[in-house]
């Protein structure tokens, strides 16, 4: 039986709204600590560990904020009409509290361990519920800004730790955030246009995302993708053979870490192209084996690396 149809408690439906699964987007905080290995610094794992999850249950307010301002539009969706506020099974009211608990938990994080971090945390979050309200509707606006949060992350983390960042690092941030971002658009558009027979609305009339309407073919949104495909892969390439990376890190080995980037790009790509499981990113990442192997193997790869040059 499907849990959805069943009646859950409240705890359950404020977990759904919560969406504690996407939490590991925050990890791009950590992005910065793990290229200076600052994450071997006892001292540093306080303010990291509050910085991931302050961040986290903000994101968390947002999202029951997205619920609430766009519920109209997911009960025309065919996965997000199951999402509590969508489907009426928390009110309003609830989900409104849940948001500003949320948000507050957040920032209260944020004080306690990583002060410093706070104007970004709050950046995003006025950058996302701006998103929500208006610029979700604007082509292609509407993924830059979900590049812009991931960026954000980044930035957080390096203010955490005190370290500036590399400009290659920044792009490389941004392309591969867009890149996930027009897959899911894609996929969506592919959703909405293609409703099973018989489904209750006409989705070329009514779409679960206005801004669909304004994308153009799905070849022409392809091509997009292969181009922030390339341009992640570019920019990441530029990054482990720049002159500053090399001086700082004391190695120009950073380049043999490429073919795994590689292969999780295009393994990603693969996936997502298929049916409709470029819809949920986090869901997809952690579902497949060959994806987190590759994340794990350049993890390991990169740290051994890093490691070994502050030795030398």
């Amino acid at each position: 039986m499907d849990g959805r149809n069943q009646n859950p408690g409240t705890p359950q439906l404020i977990l759904r709204t919560l969406r504690p699964r996407q939490w590991i987007k925050s990890s791009f905080v950590l992005a910065p600590a793990l290229f200076t290995l600052q994450i071997l610094n006892p001292t540093q794992w306080l303010p990291l560990l509050t910085g991931v999850f302050g961040f986290s249950f903000i994101a968390s307010a947002i999202y029951a904020f997205n619920d609430i301002t766009n519920r109209y539009e997911d009960r025309l969706h065919l996965v997000k009409k199951h999402r509590p506020v969508a489907e009426g099974s928390l009110s309003i009211g609830t989900a409104t509290w849940l948001s500003v608990g949320s948000f507050i938990i957040g920032i209260g994080l944020l004080y306690w361990g990583c002060p410093v971090a706070i104007r970004a945390a709050l950046t995003y979050a006025v950058l996302m519920i701006v998103y929500s309200i208006y610029l979700r509707h604007i082509l292609i606006l509407d993924v830059i800004i979900i590049a812009a949060g991931f960026v954000i992350r980044v930035m957080l983390g390096a203010s955490i730790i005190i370290e500036p960042l590399s400009n290659w690092l920044l792009l490389c941030t941004f392309t591969i955030a867009l890149f996930l971002a027009m897959i899911k658009r894609r996929q969506e558009m592919v959703s909405a246009f293609d409703r099973p027979e018989g489904d209750e609305a006409d989705s070329r009339e009514y779409p679960t995302r206005a801004v669909l309407t304004k994308y153009p073919g799905v070849s022409v949104i392809d091509g997009w993708i292969n181009v922030l495909a390339a341009m992640t892969i570019l920019c990441y390439a530029l990054y482990t053979v720049d002159e500053q990376t090399i001086a700082k890190h004391n190695t120009d080995a950073l380049i043999y870490t490429l073919p795994f980037v590689l292969y999780g790009i295009f393994r990603y790509q693969q996936l997502a192209l298929v049916g409709r499981a470029g819809e949920d990113p986090t869901k997809l990442l952690l579902k497949d084996t060959g994806i987190k192997l590759a994340v794990l193997l350049w993890v390991i790869t990169s740290g051994v690396i890093l490691y070994m040059s502050r030795a030398v």
